[in-house]
């Protein structure tokens, strides 16, 4: 992996190259990785390899007209290279004066490496995971797992004097399977999370990885829902991140609030989900792995989204800021969800008639909140309890009605992957269609 002063010198010869050639000022990105990576597929042991990676982001103003070119190497003939596309693109676009470059706020350095690559360790844990999933779940097959650790320097420069360097490194493990018995087979299913390091089974790490592979077995006896009914949604952290993230994106999101099309657009400081939902960025929440600490070129720092139901910011990046005369958002991404009250036991407990989903699969959700989908590897629960695995079932219904008919939130929260904080929760007034 190339040294971080070859990073320092790529950017400093690429602004002094846009200077050259006219700029007004620029923003540069450049990165250099390395990462270690471990197959099976299809029963065995299939590759082993290290990769390196490397590249250079460019964002140049002319007189308000933007240009960028990215490209994947760093050396003098390329940067060159990406510096008069660049250029060039800015000449060829229209001025906008809510293009600009960040204030300068210094040098900073974060070096978040968590451990350095072990291969030998890498293999053991796959192994080891391989032969548990085969003894505790003998009908379930893994069709391919990645064990990797990948490590990688970030600077970010801009012509007003930042510069910050990201230091980061860390493991990541990721496993597709389905069950089979006989001539029965489910459909593909998969896990996986970012970790620190593999000082843990792989198995262990993450408890919703072994829950979604139990579950498959299950899902060989997987029978459509019988008529249609509204009920309640009961969401793992995925599923949750995902109906949450979907109607923060249209509510919230530069591109909602730049075109109008927000309903949330008027509502700053009023309720626009029940109490319980609680939404906020926080890339310095210490569950987060490697979370980038820069937000448009400042230092990042919590955003509150949502406050027990209050609409408390829209996620809006310095450019619709701008374009909107509204506050930037000081994060964007690293999503935490806060917990509720009651355990998922409880939650399943209180659920009439509903379905565990565990994957979606649909379109984007509408402007309006309309959205309808297929629910992939789920379960119907039926007084309380889970009642077996359904397919060819339809889920439709508005997710910002159901941010106000929650049943629930768990007090039991995943770091889904390194990324972000999310618990289960469950939401009512869904349409639910089966044959």
């Amino acid at each position: 992996m190339k040294n971080n002063k070859e990073l320092y010198d790529a950017a400093e010869y690429a602004h002094k190259r846009l200077k050259e050639k006219g700029a007004d000022g620029a923003e540069i990105s450049v990165n250099c990785g390395a990462m270690d990576e471990l197959n099976f597929d299809a029963g065995k042991f299939s590759l082993m390899r290290t990769t390196f990676s490397s590249g250079i982001s460019i964002r140049a103003l002319c007189n308000s007209r933007k240009g960028s070119y990215g490209t994947n190497k760093i050396d003098r003939e390329t940067v060159d290279k990406a510096v008069d596309a660049a250029i060039g693109a800015a000449k060829s676009s229209e001025p906008d004066s809510a293009e600009v470059i960040s204030e300068g706020i210094g040098e900073h350095v974060f070096d978040l490496k968590q451990t350095g690559s072990d291969p030998d360790l890498m293999y053991d844990r796959m192994a080891e995971c391989i032969e548990q999933i085969k003894q505790q779940y003998p009908k379930t097959d893994v069709m391919q797992f990645i064990v990797s650790h990948n490590a990688w320097d970030s600077l970010y420069t801009n012509s007003n004097g930042t510069r910050v360097l990201n230091i980061a490194s860390q493991y990541g493990a990721r496993v597709s399977f389905s069950a089979r018995d006989g001539d029965k087979t489910t459909s593909f299913n998969g896990s996986g999370y970012t970790a620190k390091d593999l000082s843990v089974p792989i198995l262990d790490y993450s408890d919703e990885m072994r829950r979604l592979i139990a579950g498959s077995t299950m899902e060989l006896d997987a029978a459509p829902v019988a008529g249609k009914f509204t009920g309640t949604l009961l969401c793992p952290p995925g599923s949750t991140g995902h109906f949450v993230g979907s109607a923060l994106g249209s509510c919230t999101g530069s591109g909602a609030i730049i075109a109008g099309t927000s309903p949330w657009k008027d509502k700053i400081g009023e309720i626009v989900a029940d109490e319980a939902i609680s939404v906020s960025f926080d890339p310095l929440d210490a569950r987060m792995i490697n979370a980038w600490r820069l937000q448009d070129g400042y230092l990042a720092k919590k955003q509150e989204i949502i406050q027990k139901g209050k609409l408390a910011a829209f996620s809006l990046g310095e450019y619709a800021a701008l374009k909107t005369g509204l506050p930037r958002a000081s994060a964007t991404g690293y999503t935490v969800i806060a917990p509720g009250k009651s355990s998922v036991e409880q939650l399943t407990a209180n659920i009439e008639r509903g379905i565990l989903i565990n994957r979606f699969s649909g379109g984007a959700m509408a402007p309006n909140g309309d959205f309808s989908g297929v629910a992939k590897n789920s379960f119907l629960i039926e007084d309380g309890k889970i009642a077996g695995a359904i397919s060819e079932t339809m889920v439709s219904g508005n997710m910002l009605e159901m941010l106000f008919d929650v049943a629930g939130v768990s007090s039991e929260v995943s770091s889904c992957g390194g990324g972000s904080v999310i618990p289960w929760a469950a939401f009512g007034g869904v349409v639910i269609s089966g044959k």
